[in-house]
């Protein structure tokens, strides 16, 4: 397997070093297989180059990601990317990756990613390219919701106690809902399917193990549609229990 770095991201020398303490040589000093791409890509872009695959794990959006899929694959050049908060401790226990491939090439990539991963295997296909970007956002917009919730007054351990502040962790959680389906429906747009009507079908298909989920992040938006697609409704919830708090109908005060 033929390995390059290409780009200055300081993410890209993480992976570089893992991978070589791993027995995968790396070339740091990388180029593109045609020079034309890097008008194509842009001056920025970072990613790998693995067996003439271009591997993107720059800051590329979900959208250019699946539009640079598609026009690479007319210029006979496969394209994959992977996704994640790339920290520098990474080097020493592994990166959490979401990657997007086509399945065709994912047996190809596996041994790369399993040497970046925590453990061989300990990384998660979601679909074709685009949907590691797509999965990575939504799993950071739920980290931040845990994270809200704190912000939001409830004491910590050794903490004193003290009141939660409900209204504005309703409406933090209503903004972020709203962002989550909007992110969800254009992932959606950019990959049509046939829609499964019936919800016990989504969530019989979203239960499945995600390896053998052939697209997990269609599965995983289409779950996110069902569930905050109701839009009137849920805001009529939140309205109402806000409005509970404000006029004293909710107790504010921590137990």
């Amino acid at each position: 397997m033929k390995i390059a770095v290409v780009g200055a991201c300081e993410h890209n020398d993480w992976f570089a070093r893992r991978l070589s303490e791993r027995g995968l040589p790396v070339d740091v000093d990388g180029t593109l297989p045609l020079p034309d791409l890097k008008r194509l890509l842009g001056q920025t872009w970072s990613g790998l180059v693995v067996n003439n695959m271009l591997v993107d794990t720059g800051a590329t959006s979900m959208v250019q990601r699946h539009v640079l899929a598609s026009t690479l694959h007319a210029l006979g050049i496969e394209y994959a990317e992977l996704s994640g908060q790339w920290l520098h401790h990474g080097t020493e226990f592994g990166f959490a990756i979401f990657t997007g491939i086509n399945a065709a090439h994912r047996t190809q990539l596996a041994p790369l990613l399993d040497a970046l991963a925590p453990q061989p295997g300990a990384w998660l296909h979601c679909g074709p390219p685009g949907s590691g970007c797509y999965a990575s956002r939504i799993f950071d917009a739920l980290a931040m919701a845990c994270v809200l919730a704190l912000r939001a007054g409830w004491s910590g351990p050794g903490e004193p106690t003290r009141a939660p502040d409900w209204i504005a962790f309703f409406s933090q959680q209503k903004v972020l809902a709203d962002k989550l389906l909007e992110l969800s429906r254009l992932y959606l747009s950019l990959h049509p399917a046939h829609p499964v009507k019936d919800p016990w079908k989504q969530l019989e298909s979203f239960s499945q193990p995600p390896m053998h989920q052939e697209h997990f992040s269609a599965n995983l938006a289409r779950l996110l549609v069902l569930a905050l697609g109701h839009h009137t409704a849920t805001r009529e919830i939140l309205d109402s229990v806000m409005s509970g708090v404000a006029h004293g109908a909710m107790p504010v005060t921590a137990a």
